[in-house]
């Protein structure tokens, strides 16, 4: 099991439609399992502030259905500004 970051925001399930806070596992930034929402400054490795803007993957799972679903989080200047289902990537439980 490796370690992960956590994101936690209100969204959507893609699946269900259920609206509810997330938990969004991601593996970016310093990887020490930090808890962050949306407008949270990102960890880097380095610990130092690295003004810089990414996207990459996160995955959650809904609590209304306990089904998956894949999300993309956006990082502006270190800070995470959105977080956005990806509609087109399927989840792992069936």
């Amino acid at each position: 099991m490796g370690l992960f970051n956590r994101l936690y925001a209100i969204l959507q399930c893609p699946r269900c439609g259920h609206v509810g806070e997330s938990e969004i596992e991601f593996k970016f930034g310093y990887m020490q399992m930090f808890d962050y929402r949306l407008g949270d400054i990102l960890e880097w490795e380095s610990h130092f502030r690295l003004f810089k803007d990414h996207a990459d993957e996160g995955y959650a799972e809904c609590a209304g259905c306990l089904k998956d679903f894949w999300v993309t989080i956006y990082v502006k200047q270190d800070v995470i500004v959105d977080v956005q289902v990806d509609p087109d990537r399927p989840g792992y439980i069936p």
